[in-house]
């Protein structure tokens, strides 16, 4: 120990009041279920923010790949119609 803490005889001495200690609060212990409730809330929001920005960039590529194709094919356009009237034939 290189350098100790004065003590209160010391500081009522000097010049200077002595500092006061803020109290501080304690934390407030949190259960199990408020530390899940926590971390569900982060998980949630980093995966809203993960979709708002993927979600445009999946668009975009899926547009940008469909543009260097030179358009959608005419047999895909077929066959989406065909899976489209299976389904409505169904109800």
């Amino acid at each position: 120990m290189f350098f100790k803490r004065k003590t209160d005889p010391v500081l009522a001495h000097a010049a200077e009041p002595a500092p006061e200690r803020a109290a501080r609060p304690q934390k407030e212990k949190l259960s199990w279920f408020e530390k899940r409730d926590r971390r569900r809330r982060k998980r949630k929001m980093f995966e809203e923010v993960l979709g708002w920005i993927l979600v445009p960039a999946f668009v975009y590529l899926i547009y940008l790949g469909v543009k260097s194709v030179g358009g959608i094919p005419k047999e895909l356009v077929d066959f989406g119609n065909e899976l489209i009237g299976i389904a409505l034939k169904s109800l």
